[in-house]
């Protein structure tokens, strides 16, 4: 019905049934629609359910006190709403301090003048407008933001998230996995002979790849876990709270489900997908930071390639300084 008429909603938290039918004519005749409770927790309910504008509340009332009613609605109100405390006396230091300090806006004597409670709540309301207008900026922000931050995030082919964003994510994982001293897995994918392939059949076709692999990787793995697009034909994924062995099993199984997967195509055919993987962790001697992290995983898909690939390796010291190979 307010929106219908357009008209602000005031509730009325009054005892005094003359005070209430004064005030509540004055501000219909001002244009207001008004709700009217006699009591606190009638007052509570209806500024709950109905979400007023503006509520005008008396400090005294027959249950609770106007200062516990006060803080009631500002705990239960879902936006904002702009409180009018009325007292009888105008120089209660009090009761002004203890309603302002329990959230209400402004403060009147209710021997005030009627156009000073007019303006009181027409200022009250202009405030309420303000901070509508706020919300609905943040929000209205908050959802640009994020449409525009997503692309920035994500690779458009496969729908990961991309290599810069992996840096990022990789380097707060890391530094939480090193101060609870919590393990933290890594794995880095390669889609074997995948240049080859892309050559022979075409871009559309090795899109298509990309696109499968990145899907089986997706469906795969843990909600907690993040992969991304490392770049080209390869992947890789952080395994938080994950040790060497447990990563080293998950990347088995990621290639496993690759190899098993029927790679078929209506202009191709049937096609053999493999993977090799390459895997380190902390803790692991002589993994200090991010970088060399990933750096370790990518010696042991080296690995993995040289060694025949589809197949899982682990990092080991014995393999060439990982420092050579440091993330971008």
């Amino acid at each position: 019905m307010r929106e219908e008429q357009g008209r602000k909603h005031v509730l009325l938290i009054e005892d005094s049934p003359t005070q209430a039918q004064y005030m509540r004519l004055l501000l219909e005749d001002a244009g207001y629609l008004v709700s009217y409770a006699e009591t606190g927790q009638k007052g509570i309910e209806i500024a709950e359910a109905a979400q007023p504008d503006v509520v005008l509340l008396d400090v005294v009332l027959p249950d609770l006190d106007g200062l516990s009613v006060c803080n009631r609605i500002r705990q239960r109100s879902r936006l904002y709403i702009p409180i009018l405390m009325l007292t009888e006396k105008r120089t209660d230091m009090e009761d002004k301090v203890g309603g302002l300090t329990a959230g209400a806006d402004e403060y009147l004597s209710k021997s005030s003048e009627d156009r000073e409670l007019l303006a009181r709540v027409a200022s009250l309301l202009r405030i309420r407008q303000v901070i509508e207008d706020i919300y609905k900026r943040v929000e209205n922000g908050e959802q640009s933001y994020q449409t525009l931050r997503q692309p920035a995030l994500t690779d458009r082919l496969t729908g990961l998230y991309n290599r810069h964003y992996f840096a990022e994510d990789l380097h707060r994982q890391f530094a939480l996995a090193r101060r609870y001293l919590n393990p933290l897995g890594c794995v880095l994918m390669n889609i074997d002979l995948f240049r080859d392939f892309s050559t022979r059949c075409g871009e559309p076709a090795g899109d298509w790849i990309l696109q499968g692999v990145a899907s089986l990787v997706k469906q795969n793995v843990r909600e907690v876990d993040m992969t991304a697009r490392y770049g080209g034909e390869e992947f890789v994924i952080l395994l938080p709270m994950v040790d060497i062995n447990g990563s080293a099993a998950s990347a088995e199984r990621l290639r496993t489900l690759v190899e098993q997967h029927p790679w078929e195509n209506s202009s191709l055919g049937k096609l053999d997908i493999t993977v090799s993987l390459g895997v380190a962790a902390i803790p692991m001697q002589g993994i200090e930071t991010a970088e060399r992290l990933v750096a370790c995983a990518d010696k042991a898909l080296l690995r993995a390639k040289a060694n025949g690939r589809n197949r899982v390796e682990i990092y080991d010291a014995g393999l060439d300084d990982p420092s050579s190979s440091p993330l971008p």
